[in-house]
């Protein structure tokens, strides 16, 4: 598998507090489970606020650059929340992409499940199927 060598890229100095932030795939599924944990009462609190909906778009125009995941209903604490609608159960979701990668996470906090893709490709139809197969999946595997 080809690796980036990320000492020589450089991050824009306009994203570099988005941008500059690499984690390795076991932290990203540490911080999921932690977002997972529902009924643990240490950082309940915490978990109660970072999951809140805090604008919703109702109102919101022009609404730009918040719809590549799915429809923004509402936006937390960096949070595209997608509200419950049919078989599917609220969703958190964020999104990502540098340097010819594109990442998605997004979990159902009320259900325990989350997903998190990753490709190493600049492929917008291939981040697009990417993010619809996920969210497919949550919906499977946790209907409302």
């Amino acid at each position: 598998m080809q690796r980036h060598n990320f000492a020589f890229i450089e991050t824009a100095p306009i994203i570099q507090g988005a941008g500059s932030f690499y984690s390795t795939t076991n932290d990203m599924l540490r911080w999921l489970k932690w977002h997972l944990d529902r009924f643990s009462t240490a950082d309940a609190e915490m978990r109660l606020l970072d999951h809140a909906s805090y604008l919703h778009r109702d109102g919101l125009n022009p609404v730009f650059g918040l719809d590549h995941a799915g429809e923004m209903d509402d936006v937390g604490l960096g949070w595209v929340v997608m509200e419950p609608e049919g078989n599917r159960p609220l969703i958190l979701q964020k999104d990502g992409g540098l340097q010819g990668e594109f990442s998605y996470v997004a979990f159902a906090p009320s259900r325990g499940i989350g997903v998190l893709v990753s490709i190493k490709r600049f492929s917008v139809g291939g981040f697009d199927a990417m993010v619809k197969a996920a969210n497919a999946l949550i919906v499977e595997l946790a209907p409302r």
